[in-house]
């Protein structure tokens, strides 16, 4: 009866090696199809795709996955942290730009971009600390010196810095996109 079982067993097997070796063709090739989905530039394609038509969560997920696959950290950063503030997801965008930081401590572009969230959340000295570093490692950016003055007028506390910062935007952007703003400001010396 055993003997009888195990030839079946055997039959029954034999059937289904030739299915079997299918599926594992098949499976290698799905697998295949996925590696080549699974690409960085692929997911960030469909990131950038999802983006454009305004679903925000899917580009999100797909940013995502496209960094853990071994994308571009800055490019992907900077895309999450605009698909988090345009769905107004800031605590999110923050926490995108934190871990970047953690890694890229000297992104001074991402730093600005953490500052502009932390202003917006209204964690003025944490935006305050960001920009100050950011002004330093780059005192030519006309458009940090404005968002380090506004913050530092926001806290009431340094207008006499914040002066400062406005002179330093108008000297480096006479007739930048922000400079009449400024030089109100400047004459009403007023937070």
């Amino acid at each position: 009866m055993t003997h009888y079982i195990h030839r079946r067993a055997l039959a029954i097997w034999l059937f289904l090696l030739p299915s079997c070796m299918g599926a594992t063709a098949q499976h290698q090739e799905t697998q295949r199809i996925m590696r080549e989905e699974a690409s960085h530039q692929e997911l960030f394609r469909k990131g950038e795709a999802s983006a454009a038509v305004g679903d925000l969560t899917r580009a999100e997920q797909y940013y995502m996955a496209s960094l853990k696959a071994g994308g571009d950290a800055k490019r992907i950063t900077e895309r999450l942290l605009l698909v988090c503030v345009a769905d107004q997801r800031y605590p999110a965008a923050l926490e995108y730009a934190n871990q970047h930081l953690y890694h890229h401590p000297r992104d001074v572009d991402v730093k600005f971009a953490a500052a502009s969230i932390h202003a917006a959340l209204g964690d003025t000295l944490s935006a305050r600390w960001l920009l100050e570093e950011v002004v330093k490692a780059r005192p030519d950016w006309s458009e940090a010196h404005y968002a380090l003055a506004t913050v530092l007028r926001e806290q009431g506390e340094a207008l006499d810095r914040a002066e400062i910062h406005d002179l330093a935007y108008l000297r480096l952007s006479p007739e930048g996109p922000l400079a009449e703003q400024v030089k109100e400001r400047l004459r009403r010396k007023t937070p």
